[in-house]
């Protein structure tokens, strides 16, 4: 399958209908936004694309102008060859937010959209008005295994045709998921696809290099000293169940920000806003303000 095929079967297949192109430092991005009243954007985890907030986009655009994106070497957006450090996802969320004259918005990061939704708020904290961080990346220095061996410069030697990614791929869904059910396995082969595409593997590997050290994770991602800078009022949500990053890490996290609370879902993995999305969406909501 080339790359027009990919394309043509992720745009057709599941694509919103409306998806558009805008460029932001240089950078093709691919986006979608609906609905009116105040901007919210939605920050994917790593190597997650748009079509991850399914569950989450047409709902909340009922209260809210929803912004969703492939973040940079995401998805269809453009894979440059460049440094993709926190510093460099900072501030591509806000040439994003100018390029469409947002002075301020709500954000929503999941796990590794989390750690950039810090990063943008304790930066920039003048352009976030509420934070909702989900199953957040950065809340400990410690990583998995998993993590720490993609890291390996070997690793960038691995064949992302090999039906052993497939297997890979299908068994991070299943770590995500507390019910792997077909959803999961839809991701699985989405995240395939993506990764067959031109430069997606040089990608990952870049960020793991730039977020990810032998030791841990580098001090520039470690985002439990910043979060006391938060100035936004915070919802941390997270799950029991959660194999990524366990949900110890927001219970504690959460007492560290002055005005924050917590939401814990039972019976649901990493990511809440597809296993809980409808208590997901009705919990920004009430957080919000404006269901």
């Amino acid at each position: 399958m080339d790359i027009d095929e990919i394309i043509s079967e992720i745009e057709g297949g599941r694509g919103y209908g409306y998806e558009r192109y805008v460029t932001v430092g240089g950078v093709n991005i691919r986006y979608a936004v609906k609905g009116d009243g105040p901007p919210l954007l939605l920050l994917h985890g790593f190597g997650e694309f748009l079509e991850t907030w399914d569950f989450n986009f047409h709902f909340l655009s009922k209260h809210c102008r929803v912004y969703v994106m492939d973040l940079p070497g995401h998805g269809l957006s453009d894979k440059p060859y460049l440094d993709y450090n926190i510093s460099f996802f900072t501030d591509f969320v806000i040439g994003f937010m100018d390029t469409f004259g947002i002075d301020h918005a709500d954000i929503i990061g999941h796990s590794f959209g989390g750690a950039i939704a810090v990063s943008v708020a304790t930066s920039f904290p003048e352009k976030v008005d509420k934070l909702v961080l989900e199953s957040c990346f950065g809340l400990s220095n410690d990583i998995s295994l998993l993590h720490k061996l993609c890291n390996i410069p070997v690793m960038g030697s691995v064949d992302t045709t090999e039906p052993a990614v497939m297997s890979a791929l299908e068994h991070k869904a299943r770590m995500e998921f507390y019910n792997p059910d077909f959803v999961a396995r839809e991701m699985a082969g989405m995240s395939y696809r993506f990764m067959q595409m031109t430069e997606a593997k040089r990608v990952m590997l870049n960020i793991m290099h730039n977020w990810v050290g032998v030791n841990g994770l580098k001090p520039e991602v470690v985002m439990v000293d910043r979060l006391r800078l938060i100035k936004s009022p915070t919802l941390f949500v997270h799950c029991e169940q959660d194999k990524i990053h366990p949900v110890e890490l927001s219970r504690k996290a959460y007492h560290l920000i002055p005005k924050s609370s917590l939401k814990v879902f039972n019976e649901c993995g990493h990511c809440p806003h597809i296993e809980k999305a409808a208590e997901f969406n009705e919990a920004v909501l009430a957080f919000l303000e404006l269901g």
